[in-house]
């Protein structure tokens, strides 16, 4: 005796649905979680807050006063500016919470938003670090990095003028190699 599945066109149609309800339904939860966890920053381009050495660097950077440091970093990539820890801080809520002028006007510099309402998984704008302490005067650190951003743009301009000079030397060191065999 043989059996044969037949269907009428409904039945069909919401074996179909079912069948793609249970494909959908555990992408949409973990989705879902993701959004309710703060992995994802709403307002931010779609950043994905992850814990990177990057960030570590810069955090080291920033709470040091490592300026030097900050300039490679930032020379180095384009997201490092704007890069997020898991906790959805970074370069920016460090530049406030340590009171770092240079790394307010770096961020100035390359053109970020250092009062930025942007919030980390707390809730809590990068200004907050300041602002919320009893130290920190907003105003004057504000004064003091924009005072600062033209200076930063120059040295930024001529450390690039530089690495192209040495790629273009590098290049030539290169073309005298293959002329030599």
């Amino acid at each position: 005796i043989s059996q044969t599945a037949s269907c009428t066109f409904s039945g069909c149609i919401a074996a179909l649905a079912y069948i793609m309800a249970l494909r959908v339904l555990p992408f949409l939860a973990t989705f879902v979680a993701l959004l309710s966890t703060g992995v994802k920053a709403e307002n931010d381009d779609d950043t994905e807050w992850a814990d990177t050495p990057m960030l570590t660097s810069l955090f080291q950077a920033t709470s040091s006063n490592d300026n030097d440091g900050i300039d490679r970093l930032l020379d180095t990539s384009e997201t490092a500016a704007s890069a997020r820890s898991s906790d959805g801080r970074g370069l920016l809520w460090w530049a406030w919470e340590f009171k770092n002028t240079y790394v307010l006007a770096s961020i100035m510099a390359a053109g970020g938003d250092v009062e930025s309402t942007s919030e980390d998984a707390s809730g809590k704008p990068a200004m907050s670090m300041c602002t919320d302490s009893a130290d920190c005067d907003k105003a004057t650190l504000l004064e003091k990095a924009k005072g600062m951003v033209d200076d930063i743009k120059k040295r930024k301009e001529q450390r690039k003028a530089e690495r192209e000079k040495e790629d273009s030397m590098d290049d030539d060191d290169e073309e005298l190699a293959d002329d030599e065999f």
